[in-house]
């Protein structure tokens, strides 16, 4: 008799979670504006780009495979990233940088008309080095910048779907 009550109790509870929209951090269900969109950047496997389509892909919207079959054209006009020492120590080597990465994008439907103008935004980031380990520093800045291009690419993810 235990099991039973323990069987539904568990049942009851999985459609509770199911039924009031529990999904995992990170997940975004994209809304069928943005099926058809084509992503125009670089193609390079760490671009803004590239994690776009990869977010995009990821929350269920249907990309276009090519840019004639797009509804919509998302252009990637800047991805820049620029460094700038904030400290350094007494031999004059930096031991904190700031990363500012800046990227601007704009959305153009297929016929010509601007859907979202040009838009730009930034991320910034501090860097703390100790050591004088040179292959851990770079690691450590390309693992940021990575960072850095997924947040920008959740941030204009979620202005395509509130604009689209």
């Amino acid at each position: 008799m235990k099991r039973h009550y323990r069987i539904v109790l568990w049942v009851v509870l999985v459609l509770l979670l199911s039924g009031c929209g529990f999904h995992l951090k990170g997940y975004q269900q994209a809304t069928p504006n943005l099926d058809g969109l084509y992503i125009q950047g670089d193609a390079g496997r760490t671009s803004l780009a590239a994690m776009l389509r990869q977010e995009l892909s990821a929350s269920g919207a249907k990309l276009a495979a090519s840019e004639a079959a797009a509804r919509h054209h998302l252009q990637v006009l800047k991805d820049q990233i620029e460094y700038r020492a904030l400290s350094v120590d007494a031999n004059g080597k930096a031991l904190e940088y700031e990363l500012k990465l800046t990227v601007e994008y704009q959305v153009t439907a297929a016929t010509g008309e601007q859907r979202i103008e040009p838009q730009s935004l930034q991320v910034l980031r501090q860097l703390i080095y100790s050591g004088t380990e040179e292959l851990g520093r770079r690691n450590e800045a390309a693992l940021v910048q990575q960072e850095m291009r997924r947040n920008l690419a959740g941030q204009i993810l979620r202005h395509l779907q509130a604009r689209l």
